[in-house]
């Protein structure tokens, strides 16, 4: 399966009337909750859901306490943890500024190099983000992207939909209900395999 990405200009504030370098950014798939991994994990590995959540729980309560204590923590083959802080206020002194006022910034995660290296080789695929603010497809250009792809593939999942016309969940749903209600589409299966074709 592949990994959907667009293409952004850097943000560089200073040099704004410049064209900036692209960068490439990962378009998500969408979000895998908690419980949603541990159920995956019990199904690939055999152990109880129960048993995973009880060893995260356990793992995240050890990282916390030596986290808490200054140490950066080594984890399995995932990586090490460590904290960063900040000030409150920018200062050029060091005795211009107190401990009360230095306070956590975030948790960083260094990635294990084989981990890191067992990414790769990652299959990617360039799309138009659904996500852009100034994306403005209209409902028509979205209706003939939908049905030009359903003539020439037989039938379109919701995913592809967002993919094709570039725009967010919300709206694909909003438009496909609209298809819908039209009687331009017809819905078939149910869950996570439903898809759309003609009526």
């Amino acid at each position: 399966m592949s990994i959907y990405y667009d293409l952004y200009a850097s943000g560089n504030l200073l040099k704004r009337k410049e064209q900036q370098p692209l960068h490439a950014r990962v378009i998500p798939s969408g979000t895998l909750d908690a419980k949603k991994f541990i159920e995956l994990v019990s199904k690939s590995n055999g152990f109880s859901q129960a048993t995973i959540e009880g060893c995260l729980q356990a793992v995240t309560d050890e990282l916390q306490r030596w986290l808490s204590q200054g140490w950066t923590v080594e984890v399995g083959e995932l990586g090490y943890f460590s904290l960063s802080l900040k000030c409150d206020r920018s200062v050029m002194e060091k005795k211009e500024i107190r401990s009360p006022s230095i306070r956590l910034n975030k948790v960083n995660l260094r990635v294990n190099k084989k981990f890191y290296e067992e990414l790769e080789p990652l299959q990617l695929e360039r799309i138009e983000s659904p996500y852009r603010a100034d994306n403005t497809r209209g409902e028509d250009e979205c209706r003939t992207l939908l049905m030009g792809h359903i003539d020439e593939h037989g039938c379109i999942t919701r995913a592809d939909f967002m993919r094709l016309a570039a725009i967010s969940r919300d709206k694909a749903v909003e438009f496909l209900r609209k298809y819908l209600d039209e009687g331009i589409i017809r819905r078939y299966g149910a869950g996570k395999t439903v898809v759309y074709l003609k009526k």
